[in-house]
């Protein structure tokens, strides 16, 4: 599904995130034939501006959730495995400490069964949840979701993790299925699928 098809999708649903895609909808100068990467800056900027950035971020997961073959395919690791946190992924041999700077090397198992376009997927998931984070001499440093994603052996996706993004990456696994749920329920709600 593309950006656009999701956010006419999610404009249905009565919820923060259908009015922030209503706005995007009504917006004249949303760039709606650029590539998905200025679309998505444009609207982070926008709603940087506008004090809905959470809200986008949002709106942001469930659509990596929803298109996102090598998310889904990390996050089934990591449910399957019942790793939770760091430490737990540290325990199985998975994250190892590395500097401060970058956090954890982690190292998720794909064999052979990654998604055809795992590069390109891995590049969107770098641009996730972005943050700066406080390392030990009060200086911050760029983190993401994924901190320099690539499968340079073929066997492994791995990239670099601070705590505070494999939490969030991990809280992902039980916010996966509520997003579907939730999602399922609206849009068996929406009047406009109702009378087709």
């Amino acid at each position: 599904m593309k950006l656009l098809e999701h956010i006419n999708k999610v404009s249905n649903i009565d919820s923060p995130i259908g009015d922030l895609a209503n706005d995007i909808l009504r917006d004249a100068n949303f760039p709606k034939k650029s590539s998905e990467t200025e679309m998505l800056d444009y609207i982070n900027v926008m709603t940087l501006r506008g004090g809905r950035n959470d809200i986008f971020q949002e709106l942001l997961i469930e659509y990596r959730l929803s298109n996102n073959e090598t998310l889904n395919l990390i996050l089934d690791y990591l449910h399957q495995n019942n790793i939770t946190s760091l430490e737990k992924g540290r325990e199985l041999g998975i994250a190892t400490p590395y500097i401060e700077a970058c956090g954890d090397l982690i190292k998720i198992p794909v064999a052979n069964t990654f998604p055809e376009n795992i590069l390109n997927e891995l590049e969107e998931l770098e641009t996730m949840n972005e943050l700066h984070v406080k390392i030990f001499d009060g200086t911050e440093v760029q983190s993401s979701l994924l901190t320099k994603p690539n499968m340079s052996d073929g066997k492994n996706i791995t990239f670099y993790s601070h705590p505070i993004q494999f939490e969030f990456l991990t809280s992902l696994v039980s916010r996966r299925k509520r997003i579907a749920n939730k999602t399922k329920n609206y849009l068996d709600l929406d009047p406009r699928k109702n009378n087709r």
